[in-house]
């Protein structure tokens, strides 16, 4: 079993060291089919199964309420001024497209000391009905550490959205690309060493935001090239 770590938090790079909120109050991952309805035929399938053996459910953390007013091209939401700028995070181009592109600071510090080891950040399927789509993605978290946000774009504008705390925002599902895994999520707090990589990489991204993707997919092809097992896997 590959073993993967998370940390919630809320801030930029230097508070990944800590839990923002005490450790009793953020709602918890939860194994995807945990809760589930078992009175479906499909949740009795065992390609249903196979797919959400290795995924979780991640939460709002509190309630939250924001309304997008077009016509001033302005957010506005329950928090003051303060925990607003270091809750969301608005991009220069955060209104180039049709819809806004919002981004939490609500991040969750992902690392492991495990092999081919991949992320993928999936929409919740009950998402839209508050008003937002999670902006999906993958990437190999054993070659490129670091912390997994929550992008979004805004779908209902000029229009009172409620955000409950234990929402479900997105699914987190860990894979591997070369061999049937199993998983497990565990709570953590990042080391040193992993708090340097991510500040490394972040600082990549600053200076050459499109480098990232090239590194990463040279270290995957050294990663598989140093695998005493490589003539094993099927291609």
């Amino acid at each position: 079993m590959k073993k993967v770590y998370y940390l919630p938090t809320i801030g930029k790079q230097d508070d990944f060291k800590k839990e923002y909120f005490p450790e009793d109050y953020i709602p918890q991952p939860t194994k995807f089919g945990s809760k589930y309805d078992r009175n479906y035929d499909h949740s009795k399938c065992p390609a249903w199964t196979e797919w959400g053996k290795n995924t979780w459910v991640f939460y709002q953390p509190f309630d939250l309420g924001m309304c997008y007013k077009s016509d001033d091209k302005y957010l506005e939401t329950n928090l003051p001024q303060q925990l607003f700028d270091e809750f969301f995070n608005l991009t220069p181009n955060w209104l180039n497209g049709e819809l806004p592109e919002i981004q939490y600071n609500y991040g969750h510090a992902l690392w492991t000391r495990d092999k081919d080891v991949w992320v993928e950040q999936i929409p919740h399927p009950l998402l839209a009905r508050y008003g937002l789509e999670c902006v999906p993605g993958t990437y190999p978290l054993s070659v490129w550490q670091r912390p997994l946000g929550f992008g979004f774009k805004l779908l209902d504008l000029d229009t009172n959205l409620w955000i409950a705390k234990g929402t479900p925002l997105f699914l987190l599902r860990l894979y591997s690309q070369r061999s049937d895994e199993t998983f497990s999520l565990q709570k953590k707090v990042p080391p040193q060493d992993i708090l340097d990589e991510y500040a490394r990489n972040s600082r990549l991204k600053e200076f050459d935001k499109y480098a990232s993707w090239t590194l990463i997919k040279d270290r995957v092809k050294k990663e598989e090239s140093n695998c005493p097992f490589k003539f094993l896997w099927k291609r």
